[in-house]
């Protein structure tokens, strides 16, 4: 990079690349690995064999935890063009980064590969998300679950409370009051009548009747009923 305004493909002298190479883009665990396959002529093989081999890597990985869009901390796109790209390379064994260009013949494939790098980014985004509700739900399970616990023990204790007995030898006073005075009861009078101040209503006639007179049945008869009557 010769100025702060950014990376400039044109100074790349792209005549002449360094190398003609493939690119794969894959995401290992957290990471995204863009890897850069080169061939080179196969050893102890016929003539124009080759193989391919691991030219260079770059392992991005984006942190949403922090502000700012860290990929580009990896891949940086010139000022100059669509298709072109600083790539970020770092040596594993000593942490010395170095900045390597790639660029595409064919701006769709460098759309492609933006949009590689946009999926990864959503993906990510998309996993912080459903662990962050998955945290919320367990959190207010957790609540429910102490809440219901806590209902749980003061019914409990309600409950407990509730059931009162007496030990042996206790005794226990209940005074009940009325707030309306009690109507005494008058005594029966010796004559029959009920309560005093009451009587009771007089028998009918014909009772009265009967009580006077004497059954037939029950008086002698006279010499006048027999008449002459011989025996």
């Amino acid at each position: 990079m010769k100025s702060a305004e950014g990376h400039r493909a044109e100074l790349w002298d792209l005549s002449k690349p360094l190398s003609t190479c493939s690119l794969l883009v894959v995401r290992r665990d957290d990471s995204l690995c863009i890897d850069i396959m080169a061939e080179r002529p196969k050893p102890n093989a016929p003539a124009g064999a080759k193989e391919s081999y691991l030219f260079a890597q770059s392992n991005a990985k984006v942190d949403l935890s922090k502000p700012g869009n860290q990929l580009e901390h990896w891949v940086v796109p010139v000022v100059d063009s669509s298709r072109y790209f600083a790539l970020r390379i770092r040596d594993p064994n000593s942490g010395r980064e170095a900045f390597i260009g790639i660029g595409f013949r064919e701006r769709l494939d460098a759309t492609n590969f933006r949009m590689s790098m946009e999926d990864y980014v959503n993906s990510i985004r998309r996993e912080c998300k459903a662990e962050e509700l998955r945290k919320k739900y367990e959190e207010s399970t957790e609540e429910n679950s102490l809440k219901d616990s806590e209902e749980k023990t003061e019914t409990d204790q309600m409950n407990s409370q509730s059931h009162f007995t007496l030990k042996e030898g206790e005794k226990i006073h209940i005074n009940i009051k009325s707030s309306k005075p009690r109507t005494k009861r008058q005594p029966m009078s010796s004559s029959g009548t009920g309560l005093t101040g009451l009587r009771l209503p007089p028998p009918p006639a014909s009772a009265a009747r009967s009580t006077s007179d004497p059954a037939p049945s029950d008086a002698a008869p006279s010499d006048d009923e027999w008449g002459d009557f011989e025996g």
